[in-house]
């Protein structure tokens, strides 16, 4: 059912795995999170640019549950080449939409169009779609697109609505979608909160040197990565390294065990704030207006994974990271048990 080009992406992502992989996508979430079957999903917001999908049960590209994508949560790119329209999400859940109207159509215009069927290999006269991502898409398609509003300043467009319908392999379930976009739509995603929630997990007091770097780890029963272990790093008994990115912090720790952590804050951050950063995937394939993180090591990595971090504090001297302190929680796999962690880092004088 699924077409060779999906399937390289999907084994791509788990050549990155070692806690095993599997097709479930990333569940948790906010206003884009997909809803499960029966829920009400969230109704789309009166203004500004929005992406709504309502996939029925059995549809095999939205896995028969909805979802809705604002500026405040995701990236919504639209572009336009001539009668080709491609839409694309990046969220917690990436997605590309193609539009292509028929060769009588030389732009974007309203209309209805049906019969089309999966682009690129569609019929010239008629037009086609695809709508695709997650690893999955038609190999077949049947489709219909209403497109009821566009406006265009010269030739650029600056706004259109458009619903459209798509049923893979001549099969009943179907992807149904409603996507509007307006140029002028100035919505942006919060940056990070300035506290944790109030039961954000914390070590216990007398778990942690007073003084001096490191890095303590606290594993429950059935994590994966920490084996259900504790763990607890001082500059006497591992190298503990630390490196900024663009708004992201990578740890090292080399000692009687090897770990790797990535901190990555939202896609519009130079450097990495102070505050919490929820809803969080595994970088590198996270939601990148909403930030990532992985911690890894022994051989052992989620394939996916949800959590939070907490950065406590931070301070930089220029472009030179001088202090860090962060707590964090990941599960592996959509799984209960957690890996928790504190760092504390002090550049030395």
């Amino acid at each position: 059912m699924i077409h060779q080009d999906f399937r390289v992406v999907a084994a791509f992502l788990c050549l990155f795995a070692v806690a095993g992989c599997d097709s479930t996508s990333n569940f948790s979430g906010t206003n884009n999170n997909p809803q499960p079957p029966g829920a009400a999903p969230p109704g789309p917001p009166a203004q500004g640019s929005y992406v709504a999908l309502s996939s029925d049960a059995g549809d095999f590209v939205g896995d028969g549950l909805d979802y809705l994508y604002t500026q405040a949560d995701s990236i919504i790119t639209v572009t336009v080449d001539g009668n080709l329209l491609t839409v694309s999400i990046e969220g917690d859940e990436f997605w590309t939409g193609e539009f292509q109207l028929p060769d009588s159509v030389t732009a974007i215009e309203t209309g209805s169009y049906a019969n089309l069927t999966r682009y690129p290999f569609h019929d010239a006269a008629v037009g086609g779609l695809s709508w695709s991502g997650e690893g999955r898409g038609c190999n077949t398609l049947d489709g219909t697109l209403t497109i009821d509003s566009v406006t265009y300043d010269g030739d650029t467009l600056t706004d259109v609505g458009l619903t459209f319908e798509q049923y893979c392999e001549g099969n009943s379930p179907a992807l149904r979608g409603e996507i509007r976009w307006d140029a002028a739509d100035t919505t942006s995603p919060p940056g990070p909160a300035a506290q944790a929630p109030a039961d954000a997990w914390e070590p216990l007091q007398g778990s942690t040197p007073d003084t001096g770097n490191y890095v303590y780890l606290v594993s429950q029963q059935g994590d994966f990565i920490g084996q259900g272990a504790d763990y607890l790093y001082t500059d006497a008994t591992a190298t503990i390294s630390l490196s900024p990115e663009t708004g992201r912090v990578s740890v090292s720790v080399t000692g009687p065990e090897s770990w790797s952590g990535e901190f990555q804050g939202m896609n519009f951050l130079a450097q990495l704030e102070a505050g919490y950063y929820g809803d969080l995937q595994r970088y590198p394939f996270h939601n990148p207006v909403k930030g990532g993180l992985s911690w890894s090591g022994e051989g052992r990595g989620c394939n996916r994974l949800t959590g939070w971090f907490m950065v406590d504090n931070i301070a930089f001297d220029g472009d030179l990271l001088t202090a860090f302190d962060l707590r964090f929680e990941q599960h592996c796999e959509g799984g209960t048990p957690a890996l928790f962690g504190e760092i504390h880092w002090v550049q030395a004088q």
